[in-house]
Order: structure tokens, then sequence, then C-alpha cells
């Protein structure tokens, strides 16, 4: 008997997870930071660029998911001061694993949702080194590539299409400290601010189950 009731479980739980895959695409928008000890005012920091990437959702309950996701973010480098600036080409990768809880059912057609989560992010630099840079007494734009640990929170909608398909809305802030190996101060300067990474997207999605 408890082999049955077991064999039973399994058979629920396969059926009631459903599975997805989608990919978005969008853009970023970076505030930039104060760079410390400076005599006039110097933000550091990216400029906002193209972001783009893919996810695979598991619906392990009617309102809780979990997504993982990768995105590859256009970030170039950025020091401005007045009328006077500096930019360094770059780009990031995100991979990321979120909890989405979702306000209405899954057979719902319009889902809306909260969102947390965490990951990492590798911010890498890409442009030409010189051996002057504007603005270079108060940092300095760097080829490297620099890892940070992330954390994601915000929300979306999911909205029904026919068949397996969905269309989605995502805003997350991603909140990593500021990589100061990639934007190094210059001696006697210091950037000790956290950098929120504001991602709106747009994107569809696929269920690989018979059912959403």
């Amino acid at each position: 008997m408890r082999k049955y009731i077991w064999l039973s479980i399994a058979v629920w739980a396969a059926h009631a997870q459903t599975r997805e895959i989608g990919v978005m695409g969008g853009g970023g928008f970076l505030p930039g930071v104060p760079v410390a000890g400076a005599p006039s005012s110097v933000s550091a920091g990216f400029q906002s660029g193209l972001v783009v990437g893919a996810s695979f959702t598991q619906n392990m309950y009617y309102h809780l998911s979990g997504e993982i996701g990768y995105l590859y973010e256009q970030r170039n480098l950025q020091l401005s001061s007045g009328s006077d600036s500096a930019t360094f080409s770059g780009h990031a990768h995100v991979l990321e694993y979120e909890l989405l809880y979702h306000l209405h059912p899954r057979n719902a057609r319009v889902r809306p949702y909260f969102a947390v989560g965490g990951g990492m992010k590798i911010f890498e630099g890409t442009g030409s080194e010189a051996a002057y840079q504007p603005l270079m007494q108060y940092a300095f734009l760097t080829r490297t590539r620099e890892l940070k640990p992330l954390v994601t929170f915000g929300g979306g909608v999911k909205l029904a299409l026919r068949g397996r398909m969905a269309a989605r809305f995502d805003l997350r802030d991603q909140l990593t400290t500021f990589p100061t190996k990639l934007i190094s101060p210059a001696p006697g300067m210091a950037i000790n601010s956290w950098l929120h990474d504001f991602i709106p997207t747009l994107g569809v999605e696929w269920s690989l189950d018979n059912a959403r």
C-alpha cells in the first residue's frame, strides 16, 4: 500500500510542476555614484545599455516558481565631472536564481508577481588602456574583469498567449558593491557606494509541458 501512495505522490508532482524557457531583451539604467575625496563633484559608473538574456522557470506550486536566468549587459564605463567625461567600452554577465511569487494561480491569464534572488555579476572592461585618460586624477578606467555577488529584487507580470506561449514584462534592481578594480580610484580617492542597476525587459516564454 505504501508503495502505491509514494507512486501516486510522484505522479502528482510530475504533473503539478510545469517548466518554461524564455528569451528577453531590454535595457539597463545605472545612476552614477560620487567619488569621495574629489575637490569637485565627480561621478563614477556605467552608461545605460542593451540587455538580452534567457531564463528557465520551474513552477513548483500554484503561486511559487523558481527561475534560473542569464543576462548579457552592455556596460560602458564612465567618469564625469561637469562638462568633462571619460568612457571605456565594457559589458557584464549575470547569472542568477530567483523565487517568483505570483499573486494569481497558474491557470490565470494575467499573473503579476514579485521576485527576489541572488547570484553573481561579472563586470568586464574591454577598451584600450592609455597612459593618459581624462579625469584620471580621480579614477582610472581599466581593462580587467571583476566578479561581484549580486542581490536582485523587483517584479513583473506574465500574460498568457495562444498555445503554450506567454509574454512577460519584468523590472529588476540588481544590487552589487561597486567594482573598484574596474573603475579604480586614484590615490586619496574612494568609491564606497553600492551600485543599483535598474533592468526593465520584455520577453516571451514557452511552456515545455502540456499545461501551464
